[in-house]
């Protein structure tokens, strides 16, 4: 696709800082370089944290999910209609079971169970490899998902802190202009009749 003149203008107006020029100051130079840094960080760096932080938070899925096992749990008493605490989920409510632990030791706790299920019933729940009751992990498409929002949230995170240091650095260097360009029509006023105060 050819560029069409007024787009040719614009493109090189805006490489101005590259030029040489008797225009040009130090900063402009700095300024530029500082934003082709800044760009290239940020995709570059953000793109790679991304990677590396949904690759991480992927394999601490994969470890969760491996060590983590399903068993039958016998329910002990018949669930009421109380209201759900915090942790049960839809129609679940707290209720006391009792399971066999991998070293075959009996132990009971609260688990989340379907409503109304009659006392006696075998229900599954997800214990550690000790014997301890734990939410049942994530399967692959959820782990997979939270992984990807993990690695946006990572490369959103260091591309914002790049963009917002360079944004910083342009301020002072806007700052660090205008000092200069006060000085120097301080020394201009006097020459052309006028009088600093």
């Amino acid at each position: 696709m050819a560029m069409t003149p007024s787009r040719c203008e614009e493109f090189r107006t805006r490489l101005w800082r590259w030029r040489r020029s008797p225009l040009r100051r130090t900063s402009d130079v700095v300024e530029a370089w500082l934003l082709l840094a800044a760009w290239t960080l940020g995709v570059l760096g953000g793109a790679a944290a991304g990677t590396v932080a949904a690759a991480a938070a992927d394999r601490g899925f994969e470890e969760d999910r491996s060590a983590r096992r399903q068993v039958v749990a016998v329910l002990l008493g018949r669930v009421r209609e109380a209201a759900p605490t915090h942790a049960d989920v839809g129609d679940n409510a707290g209720a006391t079971v009792r399971w066999t632990t991998p070293d075959g030791r009996p132990r009971t706790g609260r688990a989340a169970v379907p409503a109304h299920t009659p006392e006696g019933t075998r229900v599954p729940v997800w214990i550690t490899s000790r014997g301890d009751l734990v939410p049942r992990p994530p399967d692959r498409s959820d782990a997979l998902l939270r992984s990807s929002l993990i690695g946006a949230g990572a490369a959103m995170a260091v591309g914002g802190t790049v963009w917002g240091s360079a944004r910083a650095v342009r301020a002072l260097l806007d700052r660090r202009r205008m000092r200069q360009w006060a000085l120097e029509w301080e020394r201009a006023d006097p020459r052309w009749g006028g009088r600093t105060a």
